[in-house]
């Protein structure tokens, strides 16, 4: 493969650095996208759900409420050799999505050929939910990523090769790396699923029911595990009644919910990308065993697509579309050789295979420069009707990079943040790791929550807070019930202000912050409280 001839298929003409191989192209990728994701890295704030992370990492634990320990292992262990940077404490994600395209040119090429890894590698960087959330931002999706892919690489060394050398050795490499998933994300035990089926429904396959190796993986596996099952135990196992339970909530059938996460998982991956690659799981199970390359994608792709997408019909998941990517992941490998066939194929495949992988490749940028620009700047809203400006300005998800910066400003200013009898809460898990980043352990935060404070209520010091004035910060557009909800807390609550947080010249959020005058009476938290926390919700809900 040659940059000329790639160049070519992208109907670019003329060739401008020679000509290099696929492994040269991959490494100029990787090089050329990492800098681009540290430059990326340095620009934003973190969003709701990395500053919650980071109070995770400010808390060193064995495991968490709602997700394994890797992503906050990792942010301490940045955070305690660069300090408290965005970049920095984003920069091993950034490092492990280039491990994961890496990853992904080698099993292409493996199962298919250089070409098509190298295709695979990159229309994966041509996908938003890979290219920029996933590789960019701090959250336990991009380790998981890398070790997944680990792991079906050595899948396939087992279970494609006709006679694998060292089987035991790379069935410990599997175990590990699986291992390594779970403590990212709960999602790698789909993994093992899949590979339980591949082997089940494969004749030449089926002795590895009969050999140590996949025995000794599942141990090794477990092994790695330890951590959180060694927390939940302590806890309740409440991680996993959690998330298990998040699935089998069943509020009747919901085709508006099934449509939402469908839609949602098209344009998270870019609709041009997701429909080749739906139709990749098509084919890849229509051909079944026969083509064990991609019946071995198959088994390991549709687990996480398929349960996230049934479920999403009758439980409240949201706008978790996400969830479904590591199956989406493999099916990149089978895309990129499908490319690879269009390009040397008739002269209406090539042509329409160029356009396609141009006009991916424009519009993946133009969505990219738009979002990143109006992230920073927050442009739309200025071209938009004033009406419509408002009404968006209410809900525009980029907000969630504006960090709360001068609220350390509005409460170090009032003296507040020099007093040792004080501590700071928010009723909203998502505000607290906002407020925890901004004050950067400058006073203790916790989330005071009648319904969800993630793993807030496991970080809860409130004893140790009795008899302290507590600073009370909410986001005004969500919370108006706070007199309500904690007044028989406190011997007092009044208003200290507003902190208007800006992008631009135009304000972003506004946060109403209070002064809780003698804690006297510990906060109940859900777990393990619900009658009386519904009890004091409703309180406030009557109270707005």
């Amino acid at each position: 493969m040659t940059l000329t001839s790639l160049r070519t298929h992208l109907g670019l003409r003329a060739p401008i650095l020679g000509e290099w191989s696929a492994s040269r192209m991959m490494l100029a990728l990787i090089v050329v996208g990492t800098a681009f994701r540290m430059m990326l890295a340095g620009m934003f704030g973190f969003g709701n759900g990395e500053a919650y992370y980071y109070s995770c990492a400010r808390h060193a634990e064995f495991s968490y409420f709602d997700h394994p320990p890797i992503h906050a292992w990792l942010a301490r262990l940045a955070i305690e050799l660069g300090g408290v940077d965005p970049l920095i404490i984003r920069l091993p994600f950034i490092l492990f999505f280039a491990g994961t395209t890496w990853l992904t040119f080698v099993i292409g090429r493996r199962l298919f050929s250089e070409k098509a890894g190298l295709y695979a590698a990159v229309l994966l960087n041509l996908s938003m939910v890979f290219s920029v959330t996933t590789a960019t931002f701090f959250q336990p999706d991009s380790p998981l990523m890398f070790f997944w892919l680990a792991a079906f690489y050595g899948l396939t060394r087992l279970l494609l090769d006709e006679a694998p050398r060292h089987a035991t050795g790379w069935w410990l490499v599997v175990g590990l790396a699986v291992g390594l998933a779970m403590l990212c994300k709960y999602h790698a035990v789909f993994l093992v699923m899949g590979t339980v089926f591949f082997v089940a429904t494969t004749r030449s396959q089926r002795h590895w029911l009969w050999h140590p190796g996949p025995y000794l993986a599942l141990l090794l596996m477990a092994g790695c595990f330890i951590p959180v099952l060694m927390w939940n135990s302590n806890h309740e196992w409440i991680s996993f009644l959690w998330q298990g339970g998040r699935g089998t909530q069943f509020k009747g059938l919901r085709f508006d919910w099934l449509a939402r996460s469908i839609g949602g998982q098209a344009i998270w991956l870019m609709p041009w990308l997701w429909l080749p690659l739906v139709c990749e799981l098509y084919v890849c199970i229509r051909r079944g065993p026969v083509d064990r390359a991609r019946w071995l994608v198959a088994c390991a792709a549709a687990p996480p697509i398929v349960f996230f997408t049934v479920t999403a019909l009758y439980a409240p998941y949201g706008f978790h579309f996400h969830w479904q990517a590591p199956g989406y992941l493999l099916l990149f490998l089978p895309l990129g050789a499908t490319v690879q066939r269009w390009l040397t194929s008739t002269p209406r495949d090539v042509r329409f295979a160029r356009r396609w992988l141009k006009f991916s490749t424009v519009a993946f940028a133009c969505m990219f420069l738009l979002l990143t620009t109006h992230t920073v700047s927050g442009w739309l809203l200025y071209v938009m009707p004033g009406k419509m400006a408002a009404q968006v300005a209410v809900v525009d998800p980029t907000l969630e990079a504006l960090d709360y910066t001068p609220l350390e400003t509005f409460l170090a200013e009032r003296g507040y943040l020099d007093r040792d009898d004080i501590f700071v809460f928010t009723p909203k898990w998502y505000i607290s790791g906002k407020v925890d980043y901004a004050l950067h352990g400058r006073a203790n935060v916790l989330c005071l929550s009648p319904d969800d404070p993630r793993a807030y209520a496991f970080f809860d010091k409130q004893a140790a807070q009795l008899g302290k004035d507590a600073i009370i910060v909410t986001q005004e557009r969500f919370c108006n019930g706070e007199e309500a909800l904690y007044w028989w807390h406190f011997r007092g609550i009044k208003p200290l202000g507003t902190v208007e947080v800006k992008r631009g010249d135009r304000v972003g959020v506004r946060l109403n912050v209070f002064l809780g005058e003698a804690f006297h009476a510990t906060f109940p938290q859900p777990y393990g409280n619900t009658r009386e926390t519904k009890y004091l919700w409703q309180i406030a809900q009557n109270k707005k």
